[in-house]
């Protein structure tokens, strides 16, 4: 094969890896640059804060790191608590009402279930800062507000979540469903024993989108309990305190050494499930 034929052949792939590396490198740059830039000492920063790298071996530290656990000015450990927490728990309800709801949808025969899913998916069109006020007034009138379930009640009703799994689970076999009936079985069996092992992908899926809400979420977060004690916050609040009226380079280290730590974790969990979400999302659009 001659150059001017593989040329041919493989341009199309040739250019679509050269225009994603350079999308891939505008995306990571900022990535890459809070990271190195956590790596230097205060004076560094300050002094030269137009260079990329620190300016001599001896200025590249770990001490921010060491100081934002450390420092007793941000309990950022308390902060990663409260959106580990958040995340993980009303992650782990919204999976459960979502997935019991999209069953009932699919599987049982339930009078109007078609009308009342249109119904809700009509409601996403709703924007969010509408019924942001009713949501918070709910929670002070609860007495939720400066409370970490004041965080966690308001996105269980979700609807996003609920049109995701319904759509997979319309690809499982409707007669796998009907021989567990005919053998017995009862819908919390079905559900437990078929439903969910077939549909573990959408709910990875799921899961992470809901993960990641949780943890970066910042408007609803402040409003609830962002005027409440320190020890209350969630690292997106406690992110936006540190940063809020210094702008200085003293602490620029300090803040974007926070900022990376908020970013691991979502960066761990998706290396985890990056497999399961393309089989997930491609799976979705799969009907019985």
């Amino acid at each position: 094969m001659n150059g001017n034929t593989f040329w041919r052949k493989d341009r199309a792939k040739i250019l679509s890896f050269t225009i994603l590396s350079i999308v891939s490198f505008f995306v990571l740059f900022p990535i890459i640059w809070a990271f190195v830039n956590s790596l230097r000492d205060a004076e560094d920063i300050f002094y030269y804060p137009g260079s990329f790298f620190p300016t001599s071996p001896s200025k590249w530290t770990f001490q921010n790191y060491i100081d934002v656990f450390q420092d007793g000015t941000y309990p950022v450990g308390r902060w990663v608590l409260n959106s580990l927490i958040v995340s993980l728990v009303s992650t782990l309800l919204y999976l459960l009402i979502a997935s019991l709801a999209a069953y009932a949808f699919v599987f049982l025969k339930l009078r109007f279930a078609n009308k009342l899913f249109y119904f809700l998916i009509a409601t996403m069109t709703i924007p969010g800062i509408v019924v942001m006020v009713p949501q918070f007034t709910q929670m002070v009138s609860l007495g939720l507000n400066k409370n970490l379930w004041g965080l966690i009640l308001p996105g269980l009703g979700g609807v996003y979540g609920l049109f995701l799994i319904r759509s997979f689970f319309l690809s499982i076999p409707f007669d796998l469903v009907e021989s567990a009936r005919m053998d017995g079985a009862s819908d919390i069996r079905i559900f437990t024993h078929i439903v969910v092992p077939l549909g573990k992908s959408i709910l990875l899926v799921q899961g992470l989108f809901g993960f990641l809400g949780a943890w970066n979420d910042l408007q609803w977060a402040q409003l609830v309990v962002g005027q409440s004690s320190a020890d209350m916050w969630t690292l997106a609040v406690g992110l936006a305190k540190v940063t809020e009226g210094n702008q200085t380079y003293s602490k620029l280290g300090l803040q974007l050494a926070c900022t990376i730590i908020a970013m691991l974790p979502i960066l761990i969990l998706y290396c985890l499930v990056q497999d399961r979400i393309v089989e997930g999302v491609a799976m979705t659009g799969i009907k019985r």
